[in-house]
């Protein structure tokens, strides 16, 4: 699978994001909805960061967003070997990093019971 960062976004952007702002102003309570779901999201991000800042999962996720640039680097210059590699390295990621991130799950586990 590779990744095309080269699609026309003239057309994603006419099809996907105009389209969905017009269905916004049809209908007044998606907004509302989407305003919620927005600040659910980010609350949830900033909790994540506070627990996993200064432990080794920090390392961790700037490891995680450095390979998710390369593959998306490595399809936009059309580098289909290493793009196939990257992407198959980031599948079985999803396994280890759960595997890696046992020790602080378990930890914001707790601090949510004791809480």
């Amino acid at each position: 699978m590779i990744i095309d960062l080269g699609m026309n976004w003239e057309n994603f952007y006419k099809d996907n994001i105009v389209a969905y702002i017009k269905s916004l102003q049809t209908n007044p309570f998606e907004l509302i909805t989407l305003i919620i779901d927005l600040t659910i999201v980010c609350f949830l991000i900033y909790c994540f960061f506070r627990v996993v800042k200064g432990s080794r999962a920090w390392q961790l996720i700037k490891g995680i967003v450095l390979l998710i640039v390369a593959t998306a680097l490595s399809g936009l210059f059309n580098l289909k070997i290493l793009n196939w590699i990257l992407t198959g390295i980031m599948n079985l990621g999803v396994i280890a990093i759960i595997v890696i991130f046992q020790p602080e799950l378990r930890r914001a586990l707790e601090q949510l019971r004791n809480k």
